[in-house]
């Protein structure tokens, strides 16, 4: 049996330029708060579905002069991850290309495996975190994040957006992925025998006007220009004008002065059984 349909899950939101721009303005500091408290200098940590690499490079720093190594599926991303990483003279810090169903290292390499709003992209959850404990040893940190799309929250309230939401979230889910994953991260630990676990919740706020309109303008591009877009009309969920319409109402949204948006996030923390 051939893993190769695994390695190649349907993407929900692509590798588009605007996507990755977004993407590119996570932090350590926010995206791992949850893990930075059990990391030490000369730990060698592994980041999966790293992307541009933002929030590897803070990883790096944080267990400097300790090794990170981040691993995604898109050649162009990683490419841009090592020029930034080169620019910042980030020494400790390397990017492979691999999947998180076949990890390309031997068991019991890092100290910590840690993977931000990927599981909810994964048809196979349950595998993903078998591999990822494989690759650390009895004592390790295993460490993941995710969203859960039911929250989302905003006003003022547009019947396009709203329309987005219920879109998104069925087109994700026809991808093979799971939009409501976070709540799910206790349930998927406890079955993979997981100790010392630790859940977590956080919320991505937007409330001036340079968040939303950064979201709002985000969101409009992502829907015009990649896959998040497209998909919806390939599967008879959208026409072009839909979509069009949609991402209109993320721009007057995100420039109106009362505009907010908030969901939640759920992390999961724990260590590899003994």
């Amino acid at each position: 049996m051939t893993h190769e349909p695994r390695r190649h899950e349907t993407y929900t939101h692509g590798h588009a330029p605007a996507v990755v721009r977004q993407h590119a303005q996570r932090t350590a500091d926010e995206a791992a708060a949850f893990l930075l408290p059990e990391l030490r200098a000369g730990m060698r940590v592994l980041d999966v579905g790293c992307g541009p690499g933002s929030i590897t490079r803070g990883l790096a720093e944080c267990v400097a002069p300790g090794d990170v190594v981040g691993l995604d599926l898109s050649k162009e991303t990683l490419a841009a991850a090592r020029k930034d990483a080169a620019a910042l003279g980030l020494e400790n810090l390397q990017y492979q290309e691999g999947s998180v169903y076949e990890l390309p290292f031997p068991d019991a390499s890092f100290d910590a495996a840690y993977a931000h709003q990927v599981f909810q992209h994964l048809r196979e959850r349950g595998a993903a975190l078998r591999e990822m404990l494989r690759v650390v040893p009895p004592g390790g940190f295993v460490a993941v994040r995710d969203v859960d799309w039911r929250t989302a929250a905003y006003w003022p309230r547009d019947r396009w957006l709203d329309r987005f939401v219920e879109v998104h979230m069925r087109t994700w889910v026809q991808n093979g992925g799971e939009p409501r994953m976070g709540p799910q991260l206790r349930a998927l630990f406890n079955a993979a025998g997981v100790a010392d676990l630790k859940i977590s919740a956080t919320v991505w706020c937007y409330a001036t006007p340079s968040e939303t309109t950064e979201w709002g303008e985000s969101y409009a591009d992502r829907l015009l220009t990649s896959p998040m877009g497209e998909r919806p009309i390939k599967y008879g969920y959208a026409s072009r004008a839909d979509i069009e319409a949609m991402a209109a109402a993320f721009r007057a949204w995100g420039a109106h002065p009362d505009a907010f948006w908030v969901f939640t996030h759920v992390a999961a923390l724990g260590r590899k059984a003994e």
